[in-house]
């Protein structure tokens, strides 16, 4: 029975093929970041397996870190958080009226509250 060579499909055996093959997937996993697509249907259009390319991404990331003894700079959004209003805001002050439903109810109450007690 004769042994079968294997061979990365770099196309090359050994460190080489290993290194080539974290350049394509670094290349990647920066072509999903720069794209609007979520990391499952980025994977889903170029039929790559999800847990392949958040192998690659972890693996990638603690190269990295190892590399330059600090983790890389991830860029953050702010996030504004709305908690919806299940129910309508009434405002009542003297005879006006304010009624308000949706998620940005409660920030145009603060600002009626805030402009009452700036008049006051």
């Amino acid at each position: 029975m004769r042994a079968k060579s294997v061979v990365g499909s770099e196309g090359t055996a050994g460190s080489n093929g290993r290194k080539g093959k974290a350049t394509r997937w670094a290349k990647l996993i920066e072509a999903q970041r720069r794209s609007s697509l979520s990391v499952v249907e980025f994977c889903r259009r170029r039929g790559i397996a999800k847990a392949t390319f958040w192998y690659w991404r972890k693996r990638l990331v603690s190269a990295a870190r190892n590399d330059s003894g600090t983790a890389l700079a991830q860029r953050f959004l702010p996030v504004p958080i709305v908690v919806a209003v299940a129910e309508p805001v009434e405002v009542i002050v003297d005879t006006m009226r304010v009624r308000l439903a949706g998620a940005s109810a409660a920030r145009v109450v603060d600002a009626i509250v805030v402009s009452i007690q700036r008049g006051a």
